[in-house]
């Protein structure tokens, strides 16, 4: 079963808009060139990979990396089919959560009339492009209700300005002969507490996508992790391949304690030259080596600790942040 939930959202966008630009250039339709600007806007839109951050309206940034394309990949030949591509597109967002319209259809009725965009003639086309439409709406729905679930919550709490700790809740009804120890003892440690990482990291990913969909990239959250999944090569993989993809590796990082990461050390460090993040919670284990941290943007240390002395003493040396805990 594939958990990586922005992945499979952004492939469920790639496909709705190939046939989006099928139904419009019918016999023209050229799907390689089509791609190449469906996948250039997944960037731009979901994954916030733009050379325009400056610029802050979407719509304006868009057109920018949609000209250096054009002007990457043109020729005579295709200069037309491009701009027509492009021209389209306008109209995309309107359905795409960018742009409110009161009434989608209305939408349509300007793209088919607009003479701009040269669509071939089709009778059916209001009717097919409104058939899309429906589709393309349900397909979000679907996702978000099987994705939304009442039975568990994600607590944020502040570490430092717009980075925040998750903490996965439950809210599942458990028989009164279970004391409260032994219900934390079975839901914090051992098993479940590595089965409950699934759910921590595709809720977060949820979490993560919907403020890419408001056009927010500005919150970032650190997630838990469990020493025993060193040892577990194959949930280890499955689990860090829930956040494989370029938004979640921007947005999510994961809490990391430093005497797993000695003890671990490749591994960690070819996952961060794979582009994952983590944050290093500093134990009793360290012994003052600030060029051990040097891989990591967030080092967590408790304040009237032993460690928290020693990183202070050598943090001009360093460009991570230093998180008290």
């Amino acid at each position: 079963m594939n958990y990586n939930i922005i992945m499979q959202y952004t492939d469920y966008i790639t496909k709705s808009f190939l046939n989006y630009f099928k139904i419009l250039f019918n016999s023209k339709f050229k799907k390689d060139l089509t791609l190449s600007f469906i996948d250039l806007y997944i960037n731009v839109r979901y994954y916030n990979e733009t050379n325009y951050i400056n610029i802050k309206d979407f719509t304006s940034r868009l057109n920018k990396e949609f000209i250096d394309l054009i002007e990457s990949i043109g020729t005579e030949d295709n200069i037309e089919y491009l701009k027509n591509i492009v021209a389209a597109f306008g109209y995309l967002t309107y359905f795409d959560d960018l742009n409110y319209v009161y009434e989608e259809v209305e939408v349509i009725d300007a793209l088919i009339g607009d003479k701009i965009v040269k669509l071939e003639d089709n009778k059916d086309l209001k009717n097919e492009l409104k058939n899309w439409l429906s589709e393309f709406k349900k397909g979000k729905e679907v996702f978000n209700d099987t994705l939304n679930t009442k039975y568990f919550n994600l607590i944020e709490d502040r570490l430092y300005r717009k980075l925040y700790s998750l903490t996965l809740t439950h809210d599942v009804k458990i028989s009164n002969l279970y004391s409260e120890y032994a219900v934390d003892r079975a839901y914090n440690t051992g098993i479940i507490n590595e089965d409950k990482l699934f759910i921590t990291y595709i809720q977060a990913s949820l979490l993560a996508l919907n403020n890419a969909i408001n056009l927010d990239f500005s919150k970032h959250y650190m997630l838990p992790f469990a020493s025993s999944l060193f040892e577990k090569e194959k949930k280890f993989t499955r689990l860090i391949n829930t956040i494989n993809n370029p938004l979640a590796k921007k947005i999510l990082s994961i809490k990391l304690n430093y005497q797993d990461y000695m003890k671990h050390q490749s591994k960690i460090n070819e996952l961060i030259n794979q582009g994952y993040v983590f944050g290093l919670e500093l134990d009793s284990k360290y012994t003052g080596n600030v060029t051990e941290l040097l891989l990591f943007p967030y080092i967590l240390v408790y304040e009237d600790s032993e460690e928290y002395e020693m990183l202070i003493r050598e943090k001009e040396h360093l460009k991570s942040r230093i998180i008290k805990l």
